[in-house]
């Protein structure tokens, strides 16, 4: 899961040797049944690292790659259909969990159906569906069905969730749902609605803020301005967030894509300003995982932070590709430029330098 921003920048600044090794080091080391998993007892992994390969083959279209690649992609894909298969029961669809897998995702024991591991779940079965017609045709085809009904069990699974949620009272005199991180329980962990012993981290809303429902938004399951995406980013402001930045382990938080795709430049710009300035060491330049100074050299941190600066520049946006949709309006003042040469996105190669005067670019 913390490869997957690594990879894709390696692919944007045209590394596509080092993506394309990055990958093969999951495939490699992929088990008899498909599953992948190498870091502790994780079982999140499989997702991501098929988000990551379709991710480089869209960079590069790189078809003798993919030949090669597919059976294991394949055999990844049914892995993890399988595992949804076992969770289509008639107990998980009363209980709004119908279609979803369960498992850990992080350090604590947290066996449940929760909305982080079925994100990346989701968007590695897509990027399948989406590259797998040129090696596998009917396979992709036999996918892409499925993934409308996945995409349809994990928003009755959000809908479940935020029905069920407590709300509570915003600055601005509205209310909302407080979205919990896995379908099990009742609103944000941090409420303790439903009781437990949350703690982990640095902070009791670390599970809410790191593993939750905002991840279905970079796994392209939610439009960025649709409702349930704005209950999340209404419940993410507090106590979940600081200045905007998560306050522990901020780079795990997906609101700052959503504030992108949203076009809300400013609350982007506090998240990536903050979360910058709170994390990177002072003497290396490097990024610690935690604030107060745990996991030092953090290259998962370091790579969202590119990714995000690359988003300010340019990012894929469906059918468009969106060029300085975040990037800061005094970036742009007279006598200023941005340049940059042979980029790489899901279009091609990028060449890209700015003039401004008289208020023109």
């Amino acid at each position: 899961t913390e490869s997957s921003p690594m990879i894709q920048y390696y692919d944007s600044v045209g590394l596509h040797d080092i993506a394309r090794r990055c990958c093969d080091f999951f495939l490699d080391r992929q088990r008899e049944d498909g599953f992948i998993q190498n870091y502790y007892n994780y079982q999140s992994e499989t997702g991501p690292a098929l988000w990551s390969c379709g991710e480089h083959f869209l960079y590069t279209h790189d078809l003798a790659w993919l030949k090669a690649v597919t059976p294991k992609l394949v055999k990844a894909c049914d892995y993890l259909l399988d595992w949804r298969e076992k969770n289509k029961t008639e107990e998980f669809r009363k209980n709004g969990c119908y279609g979803l897998i369960s498992g850990k995702v992080a350090d604590p024991e947290d066996y449940f159906h929760s909305f982080f591991l079925n994100a990346g779940t989701f968007i590695g079965l897509k990027r399948m569906s989406e590259v797998l017609v040129h090696t596998a045709p009917e396979y992709a085809k036999k996918l892409a069905k499925e993934m409308k009904l996945y995409a349809a069990d994990l928003r009755r699974a959000v809908d479940y969730a935020q029905a069920r949620s407590p709300v509570k009272p915003l600055g601005d005199g509205s209310w909302t749902p407080t979205l919990p991180p896995w379908v099990e329980y009742s609103g944000d962990i941090s409420l303790y609605a439903d009781g437990g012993d949350w703690f982990t981290h640095g902070s009791f809303a670390s599970r809410s803020a790191l593993c939750g429902a905002l991840y279905l938004t970079i796994a392209e399951l939610f439009d960025c301005s649709e409702e349930p995406v704005t209950f999340m980013l209404k419940a993410n402001q507090h106590p979940v967030t600081r200045e905007n930045a998560a306050i522990s382990q901020p780079y795990y938080s997906r609101h700052d894509y959503a504030h992108l795709m949203r076009g809300e430049v400013k609350l982007f710009l506090k998240a990536y300003y903050n979360q910058m300035t709170a994390l990177q060491d002072r003497q290396s330049y490097t990024f610690w995982e935690h604030y107060y100074t745990v996991s030092e050299h953090k290259t998962h941190e370091e790579a969202w932070f590119l990714m995000q600066t690359r988003w300010m520049l340019y990012v894929e946006n469906g059918e468009c590709l969106d060029l300085f949709k975040a990037a800061p309006r005094r970036w742009f003042e007279p006598g200023k430029n941005i340049s940059f040469e042979k980029m790489k996105s899901h279009f091609g190669a990028l060449t890209v330098k700015t003039t401004a005067s008289d208020n023109r670019i």
